[in-house]
């Protein structure tokens, strides 16, 4: 089943469903401190959310400096994974923001998913660093 993905904000009636979807991945899976999956930038963030029927399928946030956004807080159902779901979300994530007219968009990668932002063109800058108890590395990606 191919997904819809939406834009909302933190006001949207689907926020209770993106918030379990990121407990479920980043807090049960991953085992982030469920103090720290949760921070003020969600009020203030644009919020991509890939649904499959009335499902939250995955979604991640896009929060906006200047010219400049930052990517995170991206996650995926286990079993949606390796369909593509995390690619169109990028994608229009990428769609969203050259539209508002951003020219950068910078992203902390978890160490294990960097070959997947390397394929969508982004790069790594700086070095490794640990986030949640998770490496990460900086990753950019200029856009037109």
């Amino acid at each position: 089943m191919v997904e819809r993905i939406i834009v909302i904000d933190s006001t949207a009636a689907l926020m209770p469903a993106v918030f379990a979807l990121r407990h479920e991945v980043f807090v049960i899976e991953q085992a982030v401190p469920p103090e720290l999956e949760r921070d003020e930038l969600d009020d203030s963030a644009i919020h991509l959310v890939a649904l499959r029927g009335a499902d939250v399928a995955g979604t991640l946030r896009i929060v906006v400096s200047g010219h400049s956004a930052r990517i995170g807080r991206m996650a995926v159902q286990a079993q949606a994974r390796r369909c593509g779901v995390g690619t169109r979300l990028m994608t229009t994530a990428e769609a969203v923001t050259s539209q508002m007219g951003i020219k950068t968009i910078v992203l902390h990668a978890q160490l294990a998913a960097s070959g997947f932002y390397q394929r969508l063109g982004y790069r790594r800058r700086g070095e490794l660093f640990e986030e949640a108890g998770i490496m990460h590395i900086e990753m950019v990606k200029a856009i037109a």
